[in-house]
C-alpha cells in the first residue's frame, strides 16, 4: 500500500440514477474526507449528441443479459431492444432500471467516454447508474448482481444497492406468504414498513449516505490497489447482506478502521 497516496480530482457522473441520491452531497463528503480540491459533480456519462445515439443505443443493447445462466456473450439485438434503450437515453428515465447489463461491459464502454487526458490514477472517476449490473461468476456459472464494479470509472449501480445484497429470510418468507393474497404493490410497501430498519428500499432516504461510502471504496482502491476491506464496521467493507451493508454505512462512528483511517489521514495530510 502506498504510504503517501496522491488524489488530483474526483469527477461523480450520475445519471439520474434516483430521486434519493443527493451528488452534490456525496462530493462534498468526498472533498472533505480525502482533502481533494477538485471535485465535480456532471450529468450521465452516456449523454451524447444525435448523431452518437444509434450507435450508442445498439452497444447498451449488446451488453443486455438474456441469460443470467449463460456466460457473456454480446449478441447482435433486435431492432426493438435498440429502439428501447435510444428511448432510455433520450428521456433519461429516473426509474429503477430492470434489465439486467454486463458491468464488466458497460464500465469498458464508459471507460471509453472518459476524455482521454482524465485517464489517470491520481483522477477517480465514479459512476451512478440506476441500471441493474452484475458480472459472470466462473465457479457456479451465473451472473450474479453487483452494487459496485472497481475500476476506471467506478461503477455503481443504485438499485444494485437494493437488490443485490441478499433480505434476511424472514423477509423472502413473509414475500412468500404475502403474495398469495395480496396485489403486489400492497405487499411490497408492507415489507418495506415491517423491515424497514434491515432493507433499503428504491429511493431510500439513506440512499446518499450509503453511496458517500461505496464512492470512498472507488477512491481507496484505485489509490492503493486493494479492493473492500475485511472488517464489517469499515464503510468499506463488501456486504453481501443488507443487514451488513447497513452496518458498515450507518453504523458508525467510526467510519473506517484504522487502517484505512491512516490512509485517509496521509491523503488529507499530503494536500
Amino acid at each position: 500500500m502506498p504510504s503517501e497516496p496522491r488524489l488530483q480530482q474526483i469527477t461523480i457522473y450520475d445519471d439520474g440514477a434516483s430521486p434519493a441520491l443527493d451528488a452534490a452531497g456525496v462530493g462534498d463528503y468526498l472533498a472533505a474526507t480525502t482533502g481533494c480540491r477538485r471535485v465535480a459533480v456532471r450529468g450521465s456519462l452516456l449523454a451524447a449528441d444525435a448523431g452518437a445515439l444509434p450507435d450508442l443505443a445498439r452497444r447498451l443493447a449488446r451488453l443486455k443479459v438474456r441469460d443470467p445462466a449463460s456466460p457473456p456473450a454480446e449478441a447482435e439485438p433486435a431492432p426493438a431492444e435498440v429502439a428501447f434503450e435510444r428511448r432510455r437515453l433520450e428521456n433519461e428515465d429516473r426509474g429503477p432500471f430492470g434489465v439486467l447489463y454486463d458491468g464488466l461491459g458497460l464500465q469498458a464502454l464508459l471507460g471509453e467516454l472518459l476524455p482521454p487526458d482524465q485517464r489517470r490514477l491520481d483522477h477517480v472517476h465514479i459512476a451512478f447508474t440506476n441500471r441493474t449490473i452484475g458480472t459472470w461468476d466462473h465457479d457456479d456459472l451465473r451472473y450474479h448482481l453487483r452494487t459496485i464494479i472497481l475500476g476506471l470509472p467506478a461503477l455503481t449501480s443504485t438499485t444494485g444497492l437494493v437488490e443485490a445484497p441478499a433480505k434476511p429470510r424472514e423477509f423472502y418468507l413473509a414475500r412468500q406468504r404475502l403474495s398469495l393474497t395480496t396485489r403486489p404493490e400492497l405487499a411490497h410497501a408492507l415489507l418495506m414498513e415491517q423491515f424497514r430498519d434491515q432493507v433499503l428500499d428504491h429511493d431510500d432516504p439513506r440512499l446518499t449516505e450509503i453511496a458517500k461510502g461505496y464512492a470512498m471504496q472507488a477512491i481507496v482502491y484505485q489509490l492503493t490497489g486493494e479492493p473492500f476491506c475485511p472488517d464489517p464496521d469499515c464503510r468499506l467493507y463488501n456486504a453481501h447482506w443488507q443487514r451488513e451493508l447497513l452496518r458498515a454505512q450507518l453504523g458508525g462512528p467510526p467510519e473506517y478502521c484504522p487502517r484505512h483511517q491512516a490512509v485517509l489521514d496521509a491523503l488529507r495530510g499530503g494536500r
